[in-house]
């Protein structure tokens, strides 16, 4: 069995809920790093070669977050808090130095750090298009090795599997997403539409595939109306308006979720108080 998947087994739902949130919030720091180094060293400012750029050093954060983790006695969240706060720090200090000095194409780069789609051509939105349809496609492909590596890691490795293998393509796939979607919401904000469909599509279903496809449908629908609310109120910003109606698919499957909604757990505990109660009557 590989450390991962070790490590897999033995963390609880939430914790690993937790930790690929946390992931994803440093991928998102190291990413804005990567774009302002693509443009610095290359001096091209095409949205692809900006992304390939941030893609690169955010595996470079990740890679940075486990190292600290394995080799030194820093805890978890200070870990994070490390990579983090450089990350960003680094990330804005050369993207404000590239706009002060008026670097070739440095202006408007500060907008990775909350997203601006309305600076995105035809071109951008195909390009953000085709890598969100392959990454769609590769979880479609691989559903049954991820699927049981997540849940069964010590059977994949037993059976044959190559679970470090899968667990570092699932790794990578999310640092792909949180890239693609810097130009939407921006490195602040991404992290919230990574984590925030799949939590909330949760609440309605225990099946992975019917979960996926919920998870879609709500990032889907979030980005729609967050991109309608924006172009009626143009003052606001679309990545922010696109989290918050995240946010509030969230909030409204956490509340009315048939089986896990908040509303359904009260209704199944008060009608466990009144049976008891009745019961006791009949006993008296």
């Amino acid at each position: 069995m590989t450390p991962l998947a070790s490590l897999m087994q033995l963390l609880p739902y939430n914790t690993l809920v937790v930790a690929g949130g946390v992931a994803a919030v440093g991928c998102a720091a190291g990413a804005l790093v990567g774009v302002a180094l693509t443009l610095l060293v290359t001096g091209q400012r095409s949205l692809g070669m900006l992304l390939a750029g941030g893609l690169v050093s955010a595996i470079v954060a990740l890679g940075l977050l486990v190292l600290i983790r394995r080799f030194t006695r820093t805890r978890d969240d200070a870990a994070t808090a490390i990579v983090l706060s450089v990350s960003f720090g680094l990330g804005i200090v050369l993207i404000s130095g590239m706009v002060a000095r008026g670097v070739p194409g440095s202006g408007g780069l500060e907008r990775f750090l909350l997203g601006h789609t309305a600076a995105l051509t035809a071109g951008d939105a195909i390009l953000l298009g085709v890598v969100s349809l392959v990454a769609v496609l590769v979880v479609v492909v691989g559903l049954k090795e991820a699927t049981l590596v997540a849940f069964d890691p010590a059977f994949a490795a037993a059976a044959g599997w190559p679970a470090t293998a899968i667990d570092l393509g699932l790794v990578a796939l999310v640092a792909v997403m949180v890239v693609v979607g810097l130009p939407a919401a921006g490195a602040v904000l991404v992290t919230a539409l990574v984590v925030i469909p799949p939590v909330a599509a949760r609440q309605w279903t225990e099946r992975i595939v019917p979960m996926l496809v919920l998870a879609g449908g709500i990032g889907l629908a979030s980005g729609l109306a967050g991109v309608a609310i924006s172009s009626v109120a143009p003052r606001l910003p679309t990545g922010p308006v696109v989290v918050l109606v995240a946010a509030g698919c969230f909030a409204f499957s956490l509340l009315l979720a048939p089986r896990r909604g908040l509303l359904a757990r009260w209704r199944r505990r008060r009608h466990l108080v009144v049976e008891a109660a009745d019961q006791q009557q009949e006993a008296d």
